[in-house]
């Protein structure tokens, strides 16, 4: 297919919707002309929200399925920070191409590998609007068939990678291990000890599903020495691995020591970012509050995901409201608090003759419940208050075990 006979026409018909367009029979001169044409309408407003440079560059999109997959360009310039100017990229598992433009943007030189003939060509495509001035490679192959060649040949000094679930993996599996995807990282860091006599010395950045067990990672791969989960507007979206596979770290030091480095990249592209180990999270002592004070504070997903709650407490002096709440107080604003913060505004007990009049008093609010037997959208309906912004219900279980409705303010 002639991807700048699509682009062309997409910019022609820019004023037509992707229904309108897919039902034409002028537009393009075949069938599936037409139908990319449509994808093509259909997907740029998700487009210019998720890559902004990528939309104003015109790119081309295969399916909505890459677009789902990539990552964001927030989350992708954010792995540029593990590239050094002297290194040789090879990634392994290109894609539509978006983590490969961010990383290349550092590197010395950088190598591209994609199995997909369709995904390969658009990247083709789209990397020579987006990477005019850099030393890039671009491979059509099966990179785990050509891997010694591959590292032979380039001597890579970091290679990245992004395994996919399995397709014999059950899609509702909401937490799954690094043996249920292909490329297997195992598999990778094996064939490269094989060739460590050869003076192949790379590092790996692995991109990973945020519903990955942490825990079992750090028992299964012997070479992690750091693993970064990064949210995007407080929303866990990735988690990254570093690997060092020629490094062999015994599992109970992998378990203790390995760095666990939490990411919050807010609309503004600004960063917060918290981190610990596991050793630390285990040894800390954190303060558990007997009254309410004057803030609330929820940790972003990120930090959730990573567990450092004891850690939280300690570090940043603030109590925690509840051992299984993880939610926090004090009574002096933390301005960089990485997560939400809130300024409580009253303490509400859940009892059946106040549930019955909150709605007078509390019409529309946004609610969030955490260590409370009813979930956010239960509670809502029980409440029959309106979905809003105009107000903040935290539902959560106090330290003596009471469950109260915390009504708070948004702080910026």
């Amino acid at each position: 297919m002639d991807i700048q006979k699509i682009i062309n026409l997409t910019e022609q018909y820019k004023n037509l919707s992707a229904d309108r367009i897919a039902l034409s029979q002028h537009i393009g001169d075949t069938s599936d002309e037409r139908r990319a044409v449509a994808i093509q309408a259909s997907l740029k407003n998700k487009l210019k929200r998720k890559l902004p440079s990528w939309f104003d560059a015109q790119v081309y999109i295969p399916s909505q399925l890459n677009l789902e997959q990539a990552s964001s360009e927030p989350t992708a310039l954010h792995k540029r920070r593990f590239v050094q100017n002297e290194d040789i990229l090879l990634d392994l598992t290109g894609g539509m191409g978006v983590d490969f433009w961010a990383l290349s943007s550092v590197a010395q030189r950088s190598i591209y590998t994609e199995q997909n003939e369709e995904l390969a060509n658009a990247t083709e495509y789209n990397l020579g609007k987006l990477c005019k001035e850099r030393n890039i490679e671009l491979i059509h192959a099966d990179s785990m068939l050509l891997l010694e060649d591959l590292l032979t040949k380039y001597e890579p000094t970091l290679i990245y990678v992004d395994p996919a679930r399995r397709e014999d993996q059950k899609a509702d599996k909401r937490v799954y291990a690094l043996e249920d995807c292909t490329p297997s990282l195992q598999e990778l860091i094996l064939r490269i000890r094989a060739l460590s006599d050869k003076a192949i010395h790379t590092r790996i950045l692995a991109k990973v599903s945020p519903m990955l067990d942490i825990t079992h990672t750090l028992r299964t791969i012997d070479a992690i020495e750091g693993v970064h989960c990064i949210a995007l507007r407080g929303e866990v979206k990735e988690i990254l691995l570093e690997i060092y596979p020629n490094s062999n770290i015994c599992e109970e030091e992998r378990l203790q020591n390995t760095r666990l480095t939490a990411y919050n990249i807010d609309s503004q592209g600004n960063e917060l970012s918290f981190s610990g180990t596991l050793q630390e999270e285990q040894t800390a002592q954190p303060n558990l509050s007997s009254s309410l004070g004057t803030f609330l504070y929820e940790p972003f997903g990120s930090l959730l995901k990573l567990g450092l709650y004891n850690l939280i407490s300690e570090r940043l002096s603030v109590s925690k409201l509840h051992p299984n709440s993880q939610l926090y107080t004090n009574t002096e604003l933390i301005e960089n608090f990485p997560g939400r913060k809130f300024c409580i505004l009253e303490i509400i007990p859940y009892e059946s003759k106040i549930i019955k009049r909150l709605k007078s008093q509390v019409p529309k609010a946004q609610i969030t419940c955490r260590n409370f037997p009813l979930s956010a959208e239960a509670l809502r309906k029980k409440l029959k208050i309106e979905d809003s912004n105009e107000a903040t219900i935290v539902a959560t279980t106090l330290y003596d075990g009471s469950l109260v409705m915390i009504l708070c303010e948004v702080l910026p």
